[in-house]
């Protein structure tokens, strides 16, 4: 009665999440993830329609077919997953093959007078697939869907071990699970509810939690170059400044602008100028280091940031930047950069708005010296030209 009962439980809800994430599938055609989660309700849905006109079905299908269903939809839940993280694309086939291999059984074991060990073939087939989705949840490195994935994995790899110990109940001890153990009938019928309801709900959370990781990151992002945009070069350098006030690591704080950029934009025009503003920042996130950073200030200007380096070491850099702007900058129109910069040089109090006023002020020098050099800050009266090169 208990599972009966469940089961029409089960049922509504799924017809329930089959309509409203079939509407949601037809709206994000292009969404994977969202057509193969509706796909693993439809195969749900089917199977409680073959249950209810199971009386007018032959038994290979009313019993053999609608068996394979719930472990189907575990099969295709498993597949939405691996399309949201956008790896372990091989794992699918284990799903297939467990769908596959059990789906003789059914039809087999369909006319069979006992009907327990045609149940708990669908509790290991389900035990089966919602372990490897659990472990390839965990597998997952995105920090976005972090609390999402590890709150479903978890659920999954609990409800694989109920299902395990039901299947060992039937074909090991050889006794009827829900005669065996009336805890065992009721955790596992509670878990059916809880899969009905969690993971859907836990879907939707790993798809908004992506989604507002990515817009959140588009707030930080310049759009024309995408390197961070000033919002985004405050964080970091807020908390570049902070690690440096506590493990006291040499920091340094770059200031780019590019040469007679006004005049390449007249001459050439603006679509020229964004251009060489998308080359030139592609190209000094390639020379960079992948823990620096590059952000784009305004305009024509970048800055850069560079931790754990000093200035002889912010010197060789930049001259190599400085070389690869001029020669290679991608771009149609051939442009040269000038360089200011400043570092923490061991100082005990220095925080961001300090250092880049700092470099701003070695730009202007290199400007002023006559543009594509690099100069370093080493005093309010003392800014040193360390490389100059005549256009």
């Amino acid at each position: 009665m208990l599972i009966d009962a469940i089961l029409l439980i089960q049922d509504v809800q799924l017809l329930c999440f089959t309509i409203i994430f079939g509407f949601v599938a037809l709206q994000h055609r292009d969404d994977a993830t969202r057509r193969w989660l509706w796909f693993s309700f439809v195969a749900n849905s089917a199977g409680a329609l073959i249950d209810f006109l199971s009386g007018h079905l032959p038994l290979w299908i009313g019993r053999g077919i609608n068996m394979e269903m719930i472990p189907l939809s575990y099969m295709l839940i498993n597949i939405a997953v691996i399309r949201f993280i956008g790896r372990f694309h091989k794992t699918q086939w284990i799903s297939v093959a467990i769908f596959a291999g059990t789906l003789p059984l059914f039809l087999m074991w369909s006319g069979h007078p006992v009907q327990f060990p045609t149940d708990s073939l669908v509790d290991l087939a389900i035990a089966l697939q919602v372990l490897v989705t659990g472990v390839i949840l965990l597998c997952s490195s995105e920090e976005a869907t972090r609390s999402p994935r590890v709150l479903m994995s978890t659920f999954l790899l609990a409800f694989s071990v109920v299902e395990f110990a039901r299947a060992f109940v039937a074909f090991v001890l050889r006794q009827d699970p829900d005669v065996f153990s009336k805890k065992l009938e009721t955790t596992s019928s509670v878990a059916y509810i809880v899969s009905t309801s969690v993971l859907p709900l836990a879907f939707i959370w790993m798809i908004n939690s992506r989604l507002e990781a990515d817009l959140k990151r588009q707030t930080l992002l310049d759009p024309l170059t995408q390197v961070w945009n000033r919002r985004g070069l405050r964080q970091v350098l807020d908390r570049e400044v902070a690690r440096y006030a506590r493990y006291g690591n040499p920091l340094s704080v770059v200031l780019v602008d590019l040469d007679h950029f006004k005049q390449l934009n007249d001459t050439h025009g603006h679509v020229a100028g964004d251009e060489v503003l998308a080359a030139v920042a592609n190209l000094l996130v390639k020379l960079v280091r992948k823990t620096d950073v590059v952000a784009r200030f305004g305009g024509e200007e970048f800055v850069l940031v560079l931790p754990h380096t000093d200035d002889a070491a912010t010197d060789i850099l930049l001259e190599r930047l400085r070389e690869g702007v001029e020669t290679s900058s991608g771009a149609a129109v051939p442009v040269t950069a000038s360089f200011g910069f400043s570092s923490t040089r061991k100082r005990k109090i220095v925080d961001a708005t300090e250092l880049l006023r700092e470099a701003d002020k070695a730009l202007y020098r290199a400007k002023e010296s006559g543009r594509n050099r690099i100069v370093s800050f080493a005093g309010e009266d003392d800014a040193q030209v360390l490389r100059e090169r005549s256009l």
